[in-house]
């Protein structure tokens, strides 16, 4: 299927500091480690040229109710939030309600290509499409693995009239093995490296 989302852009791999980070605040529940991956995550998103005069709307990826009564937050939303802090207060606008998951789904984990697929497919709502339509959405989580969740909250936040449609993640799941995909290194910061990936007509790879 081909991506729903204009291109993505992530800060580095998932790995190293960044992974721990990732997890302290998904399974620990650390919530001062949001700081600092929603100050990476601004810095990826500071490389993008977003067109047009009006504020762009960042969606987080949602959490199904129950994830997220057991989690007690939402990691994307945290995420975004604190990135917000660190960019341009008059260019962006959050709308973290505007787009649920109306049904749980089991983990990407071991799944093939087309479970994975079917697994979030129509897992996703638009609550409130007007505020979409021709607007800009900045699609934001955490960590982009597969790229079929992302690709599906894209499917249906386009399908609500918004464009362009634009993904960011603080960390990127790289394979081994090469992916129908054009990347670019744009700035580095020590050991980690601020990633943009433009994504083009072919399928992305998961």
């Amino acid at each position: 299927m081909p991506p729903r989302f204009d291109f993505s852009v992530s800060y580095a791999g998932y790995n190293g500091a960044l992974r721990r980070l990732v997890h302290l605040l998904k399974y620990e529940q650390l919530r001062p480690a949001a700081q600092v991956l929603g100050a990476k995550l601004a810095m990826a998103i500071n490389h993008i040229q977003f067109e047009g005069d009006q504020p762009v709307l960042v969606v987080p990826v949602p959490l199904h109710r129950t994830k997220r009564r057991q989690r007690g937050f939402n990691q994307s939303e945290l995420i975004a939030r604190c990135a917000l802090k660190h960019l341009p207060g008059s260019r962006f606008e959050l709308h973290p309600g505007n787009l649920r998951r109306k049904r749980a789904t089991v983990s990407q984990t071991g799944l093939t290509r087309h479970q994975r697929r079917e697994n979030v497919r129509g897992a996703f709502v638009v609550t409130l499409p007007d505020q979409l339509r021709g607007r800009t959405v900045l699609v934001v989580d955490d960590v982009y693995t597969t790229g079929t969740t992302l690709n599906e909250c894209a499917r249906i936040i386009r399908a609500a009239g918004a464009t362009p449609v634009v993904v960011a993640t603080v960390a990127r799941v790289y394979r081994p093995v090469p992916e129908l995909v054009a990347g670019a290194v744009l700035q580095q910061e020590g050991n980690a490296s601020v990633l943009a990936t433009a994504v083009g007509a072919r399928a992305v790879a998961g």
